[in-house]
């Protein structure tokens, strides 16, 4: 028997003017799962993120999580309700510290004194615990990265949003990364949505991937499948080239 999926989307549409940037979105995910959501540039990723998380409204369709609509609710309160998401330019507060920058998640349910600890505790899982006085402005993209990330788990969420996490890092810092995604969901239970164009760190990630080009899914499936379907070829690369190789 097929438990109850985490996260329903439902013909999720959003017009911006006479540009449809997502058109009818549909997809589930399930508890504990790693989904990965790719397309070229323009191809509507971050704007379904941005219409999960309630920073945009849709046009139409549905957001249900755990059972429950969450479409049209502000930012916050779908925070509350477990799901966040992490920004590809990573907005850090530069003048605060690393602490007190994860500390800010923390406050969703906690108090000032109980976030600052739990922040210790999220600094320490993304193994950043040693820079925690240092100020943001001062961090590497790498360190921004997993802070951003600690920021995140202060927020208690059961599902995080993911979007180009690993921009800008070289093989070794991916793989940090990676294997931080794998040991939060192994060990925490979280269920990730994870956008990213390098091809070599989503493959090897994800157990599915769900593909969209121009605001459309034209593609869903494990990442053998996706690499061999001619849609996300010709998408990605054209008709004369092989998406497998590419990745």
């Amino acid at each position: 028997m097929t438990t109850q999926p985490i996260l329903r989307v439902e013909g999720l549409t959003r017009r911006f003017g006479g540009l449809t940037a997502v058109n009818n979105l549909d997809f589930s995910v399930q508890k504990g799962e790693l989904l990965g959501l790719i397309g070229p540039n323009g191809a509507g990723k971050t704007t379904s993120f941005n219409l999960l998380m309630g920073l945009i409204k849709p046009s139409s369709g549905e957001v249900i999580l755990d059972g429950e609509r969450i479409t049209g609710l502000k930012p916050h309160r779908i925070a509350q309700q477990g799901m966040v998401k992490t920004f590809q330019n990573v907005a850090l507060f530069p003048e605060m510290t690393v602490l007190d920058n994860v500390l800010t998640g923390g406050l969703l349910r906690r108090s000032l004194a109980e976030a600052r600890e739990f922040a210790r505790e999220n600094l320490a899982k993304v193994g950043m615990a040693h820079i925690a006085e240092k100020r943001a402005a001062d961090l590497t993209f790498p360190e921004k990265a997993l802070v951003e990330m600690a920021r995140a788990l202060s927020t208690q969420p059961r599902i995080v949003l993911l979007d180009e996490v690993m921009a800008a890092l070289n093989h070794a810092e991916m793989d940090q990364i990676l294997d931080l995604i794998r040991k939060l969901r192994s060990e925490e239970g979280l269920t990730f949505i994870v956008i990213e164009h390098h091809m070599r760190a989503i493959m090897s990630l994800c157990e599915r991937i769900l593909v969209l080009s121009f605001g459309q899914k034209i593609a869903e499936g494990t990442p053998q499948e996706i690499s061999r379907n001619p849609d996300v070829i010709t998408a990605y690369l054209g008709n004369d080239m092989d998406a497998g190789a590419h990745a």
